[in-house]
This record gives C-alpha cells, structure tokens and sequence, in this order.
C-alpha cells in the first residue's frame, strides 16, 4: 500500500518515533499529513473537518491496521527531494511537530487552502473552533501556516498596488 509506506518514510523523515495508541501523536500525524497533502504531496489521504481540526479515517485505519508497521517505521518507499523539503517545512513551522502549533496551523490552513474560505474567514473560522487556544497562539499558528503557501507574483502584484496610496501617504507624513 503506496499511502502507507509514504506515510511511514514521512514519519522517518521527520524524526518521529510512533506510538500509535498515543493520542497526542495521532494527532500530529494527522496535522502533518494533511499540512503534507495540501502543500501538494500525493499523500493519498482525504481529510475533513472534525473536532480537532482536519481528520482522516482511512489514514487512523492505516495507523491501527498497520500499528506494528508504523511504530517500526518500516517502509521501502523513498521520498524524493520535493517531499523531503515538503516534509522539513513542516518540521520547521510547527516547531518540530508541536501538537498545538500543528492543530491550529493544520485547522487555518485547511479552512483556508483545502475549503477555500478567504483569510478573513478562515481565522474567524478558526477562532471559532479552537476557542480553548490563546490569541498569541493562534495569531503564531495562522502566521506558520502562511509561511507554508508564499503568495504567487500576481498575489504580490495586487497587494503592491493596494499598498501603493499608504506607501505615499507615509513619504509624505515624513516630509513633515
């Protein structure tokens, strides 16, 4: 099975040591694949909406069908460079796979790339799920996913043109 061995190298790849019936690892597991899928890995996994953020039945299948598989990280499938590097940026925004950071970064960015809420609706979304996360951890964890999904040239483009009238207006407040 294709997902679960890519499953398995990503979890190699990032250094985890599994435990499947640890619900606090789970969890990461799940955050990171998704945070995987979305950045465009064929992880071969759907997600949806549920109460910790997005959630995968068949890949919490895998884990328990395949538990002794996992917690060995016994896999023959080989990551190429792209998924390495996908697999290290999650690392490094999530603080080495913190829990917290990975649910609220996971949760923000699948609101807003996997059900293509705008940002605005996506972080009151979030809000709204995760009222037990403090405002400074939500705003670290929205920013982390940001850093995932850099805007494109035209993205880039259209925000310099809004920002073109502040630009001036601030040259000018420093003429005075």
């Amino acid at each position: 099975m294709e997902r679960l061995d890519r499953m398995i190298a990503c979890l190699k790849q990032a250094g985890m040591r599994p435990k499947v019936d640890n619900f606090q690892q789970k969890l990461i597991i799940q955050k990171a694949m998704c945070l995987l899928s979305l950045l465009g890995m064929k992880t071969g996994y759907s997600f949806s909406l549920y109460v910790r953020g997005p959630y995968s039945p068949d890949l919490t299948k895998d884990l328990y069908a395949h538990t002794e598989q996992v917690e060995k990280l016994e896999s023959s499938y080989k990551l190429n460079e792209k998924e390495v590097e996908m697999v290290e940026k999650v690392l490094e925004i999530s603080d080495k796979l913190d829990p917290t950071m990975l649910e609220v970064a996971a949760t923000y960015a699948f609101l807003w790339k996997g059900m293509g809420k705008n940002v605005k609706e996506a972080l009151i979304e979030l809000k709204r799920l995760k009222p037990f996360y403090s405002a400074a951890q939500i705003a670290v964890g929205v920013s982390r996913a940001k850093e995932l999904f850099p805007p494109s040239e035209e993205e880039v483009k259209r925000m310099k043109a809004e920002m073109a009238d502040w630009e001036a207006a601030a040259v000018e407040d420093m003429k005075y």
